[in-house]
């Protein structure tokens, strides 16, 4: 029986046109995700759709995956301008299972992500949430494996099946983790990889921020010149916003004291902690052959 707890005990954010991010230090009831995320609980898919789209609940999943022990602790839902078709958008459930090995000040967590108009097949991913931040990472192929399953046949089935594949892969995460904690950069690398990892999140020419802002500890236990370390800082600055920087004009006129916006949309939280990720590990590389 999976642990219920009030909505109020979950730390929901929205943003965007309808957009919602909630989180929570104890496994979600469906009274919780249904109010941070409606289309978990569409009882059909968007009419759009043909008649070959395979309808499932994403709940009917959820409830499969409960009945394995993987409880969920996350969820994110998109936005869109169109007011009808929110109830269908595309989100993402983080679940974990109960007494789940911790990867140093990490849990490895399983990611779930699927739509009900058409934008995305049910997609599993293996996850990292580093406990001390509250900051979720997900894995880049190569070091885990990403698994699609269409819309069609037994998808419950196959979606528990998949957890189970990518969870396999923890051993191999732990090992990409370690290698990285017991790789040291000199402050001029940190801060190289720091500017390489804006140009995944910036638009070229448009990093408002410096190395050093990047590259900035948030809290004691971010302290190291190790390269996981160094990743998750970057990773959490450019990810979770609140940097301040001046805005200049063209001619380098100041204009206004800005903070940067955080990542929130499903797809490009996604797509940059995959890249940032794959970036550490390039790092990683030129340091092991150096």
């Amino acid at each position: 029986m999976y642990n219920v707890q009030s909505v109020s005990s979950a730390r929901i954010a929205r943003f965007g046109s309808g957009g919602v991010i909630a989180r929570s230090k104890t496994a979600m009831d469906d009274e919780t995700l249904f109010k941070a995320s409606p289309a978990i609980f569409a009882r059909e898919k968007h009419n759009s759709r043909s008649d070959k789209f395979t309808y499932i609940p994403t709940i009917d999943v959820i409830n499969g995956l409960r009945q394995e022990g993987f409880m969920p602790y996350e969820v994110r839902q998109g936005g869109s301008r169109d007011v009808e078709k929110r109830g269908f958008t595309k989100h993402l459930i983080r679940l974990r299972r109960d007494g789940e090995r911790e990867v140093g000040d990490s849990v490895r967590e399983l990611v779930l992500v699927n739509a009900h108009d058409g934008t995305s097949a049910y997609q599993l991913m293996s996850g990292l949430f580093r406990l001390v931040c509250s900051n979720g990472l997900v894995m880049p192929d190569g070091v885990a494996q990403m698994l699609r399953i269409p819309h069609k046949g037994d998808v419950v089935n196959d979606v528990i099946e998949g957890a189970y594949e990518v969870i396999k892969d923890g051993a191999a995460i732990d090992t990409v983790v370690d290698n990285m904690k017991a790789i040291t950069l000199h402050r001029d690398e940190q801060e190289a990889f720091a500017l390489a990892a804006a140009e995944l999140r910036f638009e070229e020419g448009k990093n408002p921020l410096q190395a050093q802002q990047i590259n900035a500890i948030r809290r004691s236990a971010d302290e190291g010149a190790d390269v996981w370390r160094t990743f998750n800082r970057v990773q959490e600055n450019l990810t979770k916003g609140g940097v301040t920087y001046i805005d200049r004009d063209d001619r380098g006129n100041y204009k206004a004291r800005r903070q940067t916006r955080p990542v929130n949309s499903i797809d490009g939280n996604v797509n940059l902690n995959r890249a940032l990720f794959t970036l550490a590990q390039e790092m990683q590389k030129i340091k092991i052959a150096a």
